[in-house]
């Protein structure tokens, strides 16, 4: 950690985290070489190093390194690592693989990934069968293939290359756990674990609207927090330990973790035990990809990433050109946490295929060979400008990334950044991510939204949303008060800290202006008592969405949600429409539309700010709590943007675009994306240059732009 940010040093010179890769890496490293990134991400399967039972072959490796050296012989390699097993080993073992409370088929196969090949001899497929996280012999099997694979490298050459290794289990390598949309696991190696598996009805079903009974539901509450707690996040620490201590702790170790936001299959494939990871030595850096979120507008083709709620409100875009490109982990906890974090940036360009229509489709590779790079990317401007965002978000955000290219498999045969204006693009931006370890990369944000796991134990299952024989990933909460309500969160105009509750500190009651809590569904009445304490005399104001406090880990208590918040509240257990009609100066209706219990209603309360459209009861309410600060609740999400800024400016936080633009900011670095055409003016939190306009500084700029224009700023 340094000036506010984690850095990446190699051989004791702080470098540019910025990496590559490609389906045709030997043949795309050229194109990254020239334009200045040194930092190779190979992809290995350790399936194809154990071609026989008796038999381990590293060979395949050492190819491919080679013949990436050869193209650039100053690189160094990041590689990610797939904990697979061959074929032959699922064949002779059985007993030691996922049992499933769905049946597995592939035509509900969600994610129908066909068998490719990379140059490391990764076989990438979703296969309907695979090892149990919980098995003891695959754990053993595989922790011996990995450990003579990394002192394979320890004793070669390579060993002054490979800066690091990124650790996969699970779905794609992302440790969503194995044939999550199944729901997994309810083999006997789980059990010794985590307990007895509940029965299907008991998980699909719960007691109270959207939410578990507490009371009542404990088979399942706690059956999903040892799941996580218990079984997978331990599997990831177990593996990170044995990477360090195999190379002697000189080299980086991390792995696709963290995801909250776009978490697909939440109960039984998401990253609900975070606090391990982010508090372990072993653990340098995490990725992930950014935003998938495709439209719910009917009648939309599914590579448009419009989003809208269930008034009708535009909440924003995700991928595309004018989109946010946000990312799904909390970017302020792994800071807070010393983990430095790379972004998977896999937005196709104006090379790519057009988009098509997978109506029937039997495998989903034909999406990973469309272009996934959102309305827009298919021009040449709009491919640069695309680009040019998700490089810039890196830069501004004080993150680090790699490039994901596609372009090789595709009937293009090379990487859809061969081209002079994608070049000039990464070689500016190598230059600019190289130049930031100079910079003050400190956090700047007035504005932070705080997110928990734990309530998705309590909430109804994702499989609730979908009949159980048709595809599907998400559940109500992680669609419309985490995913789509980002959508306008980054449209606020301002930057925003994403982070966990648990990395809430006193001092950040101090140190923002406005709060929003969009998930704490589920705290503990002396916890209650503590963030109460921190808020005392602060004169923050807190959004809090829809229940929070509702749940302890034992039983249902209003009371507890009252304390919370100062409000007092009626009940409703009858399913009402989830839709507030908004009095504020831009009337509007909010929130999902759809019909859900329970529902509550505020009965004190210094202003109301919108009501229940069939009931006209408050439910969008104003309390300055007599101790210090102000208290806002409301009743439902998302809140589109023109709503954020309101409660924006009520909290007095600045607002760095007069337009709904999306803003990423540290002390000395700074990003604009115009999400429309027209002037606005800008107001930095201190003077910065713009980037390619002119070397003076100044805290205003008056800018007149298009939808999608991309505008830098440094201190």
């Amino acid at each position: 950690m340094r000036d506010g940010a984690p850095r990446l040093t190699v051989n004791g010179e702080e470098v540019a985290p910025l990496a590559a890769w490609s389906w045709g890496l030997v043949e795309a490293t050229p194109l990254y070489r020239d334009a200045g990134i040194n930092i190779l991400h190979p992809i290995l399967g350790l399936n194809v190093a154990w071609p026989e039972p008796d038999r381990y072959d590293f060979s395949s490796y050492d190819i491919l390194f080679d013949r990436l050296l050869e193209q650039s012989p100053s690189a160094f390699f990041l590689p990610r690592i797939l904990l697979d097993m061959p074929a032959w080993w699922i064949e002779d073992n059985t007993g030691e693989l996922v049992q499933t409370a769905l049946p597995r088929t592939s035509k509900n196969l969600q994610y129908k990934t066909s068998r490719l090949s990379s140059e490391g001899g990764m076989l990438w497929t979703n296969p309907l069968a695979a090892p149990s996280l919980a098995s003891s012999k695959y754990r053993e099997d595989i922790t011996r293939l990995y450990v003579l694979m990394l002192r394979h490298f320890m004793g070669s050459p390579l060993v002054s290359r490979i800066i690091g290794y990124q650790i996969g289990a699970g779905i794609y390598g992302e440790w969503h756990y194995s044939l999550a949309e199944f729901m997994p696991d309810t083999s006997p190696h789980v059990t010794n674990i985590c307990g007895p598996v509940p029965p299907l009805e008991d998980r699909l079903t719960t007691s109270h609207g959207l939410f578990r009974d507490p009371d009542t539901e404990q088979n399942v509450t706690r059956f999903y927090e040892s799941f996580h707690e218990d079984l997978i996040t331990p599997a990831l620490l177990d593996f990170a330990a044995i990477t360090k201590d195999t190379t002697n702790r000189q080299i980086l170790c991390g792995a696709f973790y963290g995801y909250l936001l776009e978490n697909v299959w939440i109960q039984e494939g998401g990253h609900l035990a975070p606090k391990p990871v982010l508090d372990s030595d072993d653990i340098d850096f995490l990725a992930s990809p950014y935003t998938y979120q495709t439209t719910n507008i009917p009648d939309e083709p599914w590579w448009n990433h419009d989003i809208v709620d269930g008034g009708g409100n535009m909440l924003g875009r995700a991928r595309g050109l004018g989109g946010d490109g946000g990312y799904r982990v909390l970017l302020e906890s792994l800071r807070r946490h010393g983990k430095l974090f790379f972004v998977e940036a896999d937005s196709g360009t104006h090379l790519a295929p057009e988009p098509g229509d997978l109506t029937g489709s039997e495998s989903d590779v034909d999406n990973l060979l469309t272009n996934i790079g959102g309305d827009g990317s298919e021009t040449v401007d709009g491919a640069v400008k695309i680009l040019k965002r998700d490089l810039g978000r890196m830069w501004a955000g004080g993150s680090g990334g790699w490039l994901f290219d596609f372009g090789a498999v595709m009937s293009l045969q090379r990487s859809w950044y061969d081209a002079p204006e994608i070049r000039e693009l990464l070689a500016s931006f190598a230059v600019l991510m190289q130049q930031r370890t100079d910079l003050n990369l400190s956090p700047v944000a007035d504005i932070a939204a705080v997110y928990d796991t734990q309530s998705f134990f309590f909430s109804r299952h994702w499989r609730n949303e979908r009949p159980l024989d048709q595809p599907g990933s998400v559940d109500y909460f992680v669609q419309w008060f985490l995913d789509s309500q980002a959508r306008s969160l980054h449209r606020i105009g301002a930057p925003v800290d994403f982070l966990y509750r648990s990395d809430l500190t006193d001092e950040d009651a101090d140190r923002y202006k406005l709060l929003f809590f969009f998930n704490a569904f589920v705290m503990e009445p002396a916890e209650v008592d503590e963030l109460r304490q921190a808020l005392r005399g602060s004169n923050v104001t807190v959004v809090w969405m829809y229940a929070p406090a509702y749940l302890t880990k034992n039983q249902i208590s209003i009371e507890t949600m009252s304390r919370l918040t100062g409000f007092e509240f009626d009940v409703s257990l009858e399913s009402a429409p989830m839709l507030i009609d908004y009095i504020g100066k831009s009337q509007l209706r909010f929130g999902t539309g759809a019909v859900e219990s329970p529902r509550f209603d505020t009965t004190n309360h210094d202003e109301v700010l919108g009501t229940w459209i069939d009931s006209g009861k408050p439910a969008f309410s104003v309390r300055r709590d007599e101790e210090g600060w102000t208290s806002i609740y409301c009743g439902t999400a998302p809140l589109p943007a023109t709503i954020l800024r309101d409660l924006a400016r009520l909290a007095d936080a600045r607002l760095w675009s007069s337009s709904e633009d999306i803003v990423v900011a540290t002390r000395d670095t700074g990003m604009l994306v115009a999400t429309e055409d027209g002037t606005r003016t800008i107001s930095l939190a201190h003077p910065m240059k713009m980037i390619g306009s002119n070397e003076t500084y100044s805290d205003t700029y008056t800018l007149n732009l298009t939808m999608g224009d991309v505008c830098l700023f440094q201190g």
